[in-house]
């Protein structure tokens, strides 16, 4: 049975299983084997709990071997739990290659992991394998963790240990070959902050702090890069963090904050006696210190109950249509065993949309008292209590989404959903999609059938589909970067995967998904969720507590550097020594432009660069041979400046004047606005506005 194709118009923990660790955990994945050389060293604690005896992990066989020769290994797990396990295994950069022996584990990405949970057996449980030495002599250590859990798949109160052997290959080549030089990366992680404990959400209130939701119930603040000692909230006291995707799991500001200072919080919450844990929808206001919320200010708006610990989602943001969006998740175990997603009756596994502020009409599905939010006229049901569904329901058919966004420029909307054994998919739905979407699941799990028992509906395809053959095991959704700073990133949606931690985008090349990985592998571990500043520049969590700001290192296409006032940077002759000029913008080759990774601004025709002419207020800016010296390197800033040698690029209010470096000073003629020249669109810093602004093409969906 094929889904109805919708495409667009125009183109864990947790924390996460974060989707679904304990599928993770069902069939092993690379980079979780303590080895300090990949992944930072993490094992298979990133997606168990750890909880119980530790187990003793030991790895047999030789310690020396010919260059070139295989040899039989076999790790061996005893204590813990004792009832299942699982191993991680590999070797120190990466030296000679691994086989399997059986069905019981399997080679991924390189490394060596199970298929499946396997049992013990007096206490102890061996895995085999065969391990090919490389061409070249010296030494190299295996890395092995394990896992004894208690035989529940439910990630909870594991052991988790590690072994290593060192084997020492030799009568091979004397040097290691030289590694292949990496391609060029198109942007890098920067670290931002640390020291979070377990992060989720990282969002903004309208100003230049950045809000960090911790999964265990409070939430940070960090400002100018510095994390304050204490917290924005903290609500342990209420939170149930006790599953590994239990928690305080989403944080969106009011649009109004500024004005009504309300903010509202996705939590797990377990209440008094002994029914099923809820999730919990609530308000909080903050004090008179700007820094401190009130504790005792919550408003609950709604809750509803989970099943299981797993699969809760819990992002929130708000739309741009100022509703507040809320990702539940399909309820857990596995495979949705009480048909949750596809059921109008039920809140989990769906796209939820309220209106805080109290209008259209009233509550229908939550458990909590009150009525303290409205539905939206056109939700997907809007028939009132009893009615064919619930109102509160925008989209069905999720399964566990981790993380969506509304595009800051477009409006439309990023869905990443996590999936069972297979697949992870992500969906766009563009700004003015009516509600009502179906996106599939149990029926489907990404693009494939799943548990097509009884779908007979339309639903709507993901825009992307990865595989868990690749590594994949966990998706993490992100945002489009709308910042300003790094304009070889505009309009690119990030993502990644708990697993496969490639930094990965997302373009329309001719209406069709082009994905790329403008960040390889290996530069985060275990990275759970993606943020935006006011300023629309992208940040990406660790779950081990580091911050980093994602930052753009490679050339812009042909560019447009135009001024608030509507002219651009213009280049009126190609001869070195040209002063530029503030131009009104046409389609002149000399107003256009490529910001290069080295920082170099480059004018094609010209084939020449910007340059300073001293580091003195007042100095002027020509075009000169490109030579890499500082008086030729540009760099945007979050504040829409392009500055060089320490000064800021400026230009006069009056039309057609020479362009000149000044003395930064945050005025209007100092602010720059990269775009590609054949777009047409402008990113505008926080209470800037452009003279012209121009309409924007939005993407649409035929449904």
């Amino acid at each position: 049975m094929g889904k109805t194709w919708v495409r667009t118009c125009a183109a864990a923990i947790l924390l996460l299983a974060w989707s679904s660790h304990a599928e993770a955990s069902l069939h092993g994945r690379d980079g979780f084997s303590g080895n300090p050389g990949t992944n930072n060293g993490a094992t298979c604690a990133a997606c168990h709990a750890p909880g119980a005896t530790v187990p003793t992990v030991t790895i047999n066989g030789p310690q020396q071997l010919d260059a070139g020769t295989i040899a039989e290994y076999t790790v061996t797990i005893s204590g813990g739990p004792g009832v299942t396990g699982g191993l991680g295994v590999s070797a120190s950069d990466a030296a000679g290659s691994f086989q399997a022996i059986g069905k019981d584990v399997h080679v991924v990405g390189g490394e060596l992991s199970h298929t499946q949970p396997k049992a013990f057996s007096g206490g102890t449980l061996s895995f085999s394998f065969r391990w090919q030495a490389p061409a070249y002599n010296g030494p190299v250590t295996l890395h092995a963790a394990g896992n004894s859990s208690n035989g529940l798949l439910d990630l909870l109160g594991d052991g988790i240990g590690t072994g290593q052997l060192a084997v020492s290959v030799r009568n091979g080549d004397p040097e290691p070959p030289t590694p292949p030089a990496p391609p060029p990366s198109e942007a890098a992680l920067q670290p931002f902050a640390s020291g979070i404990a377990q992060p989720v959400v990282i969002t903004h209130a309208g100003d230049t702090r950045l809000f960090v939701a911790e999964q265990a119930g409070r939430i940070r603040i960090i400002d100018n890069g510095v994390v304050l000692p204490v917290a924005f909230l903290d609500i342990r006291d209420r939170v149930d963090s006790s599953g590994n995707e239990q928690g305080l799991l989403g944080l969106a500001f009011h649009p109004d904050y500024a004005d009504n200072g309300h903010f509202y919080v996705n939590y797990t919450y377990d209440p008094p006696g002994s029914g099923l844990d809820r999730t919990r929808i609530s308000r909080f206001t903050v004090g008179g210190n700007p820094d401190l919320a009130e504790p005792g200010s919550e408003l609950v708006l709604m809750e509803f109950e989970q099943p299981y610990s797993n699969h809760n989602g819990g992002d929130i943001q708000f739309g741009p249509d100022g509703y507040l969006y809320i990702a539940s998740g399909d309820g857990g175990s596995g495979g949705d065993p009480q048909n949750n997603s596809q059921n109008p009756n039920r809140l989990l596994g769906k796209l939820l949309r309220i209106d805080v502020d109290g209008g259209g009409g009233a509550p229908d599905c939550s458990l909590a008292a009150g009525q303290y939010y409205g539905i939206p006229a056109d939700n997907a049901y809007t028939d009132g209590s009893g009615g064919a569904g619930c109102d509160e329901i925008f989209a069905l058919g999720l399964r566990n989404p981790w993380r969506i966004a509304f595009d800051a420029l477009e409006g439309g909307l990023w869905i990443a959903d996590v999936g069972q054994n297979a697949y992870e998919e992500i969906n766009f739905i563009a700004a003015g999609t009516s509600a009502g979407l179906n996106f599939g699941w149990r029926c489907y799990e990404g693009d494939q059938p799943y548990n097509t028992a009884g779908c007979t509906g339309a639903y709507f395809d993901p825009l992307v589909t990865t595989s868990h053959s690749a590594g994949n095991c966990s998706i993490t959704g992100g945002r489009v970067y709308r910042g300003a700073a790094y304009p070889s990133l505009a309009g690119r949606y990030f993502f990644t995967d708990y697993c496969n931690t490639a930094i990965r985008t997302i373009t329309f090349d001719d209406g069709q998904p082009r994905v790329e990985d403008p960040i390889p592998a290996g530069a985060i571990s275990q990275p759970v969720a993606f943020g935006e500043d006011v300023f629309g520049e992208l940040y990406v969590a660790s779950l081990t507590g580091t911050i980093y700001r994602i930052v753009g290192t490679g050339d812009t296409v042909e560019s447009r550097v135009s001024t608030l006032s509507g002219q651009c940077l213009h280049a009126p002759f190609p001869a070195a020594g040209t002063a530029l000029l503030a131009w009104p913008c046409t389609s002149h080759d000399g107003q256009r432009w490529i910001l290069r990774g080295d920082g170099s601004l480059y004018n094609p025709a010209a084939d020449r660069c910007a340059a300073v002419d001293a580091t003195s207020h007042g100095a002027s800016i020509r075009l000169q041979d490109c030579s890499g010296q500082a008086g030729q390197q540009f760099a945007t800033t979050p504040a829409s400046e392009l500055r060089v040698s320490g000064l800021c690029t400026d230009h006069s209010r009056t039309m057609r004047r020479k362009v000149q470096a000044s003395t930064c000073s945050g005025i209007d003629s100092q602010v720059w606005l990269v775009t590609p020249a054949d777009a047409g669109e402008r990113r505008v810093m926080p209470g800037k506005t452009p003279v012209a602004e121009p309409s924007l093409p939005v993407r649409s969906k035929q449904l």
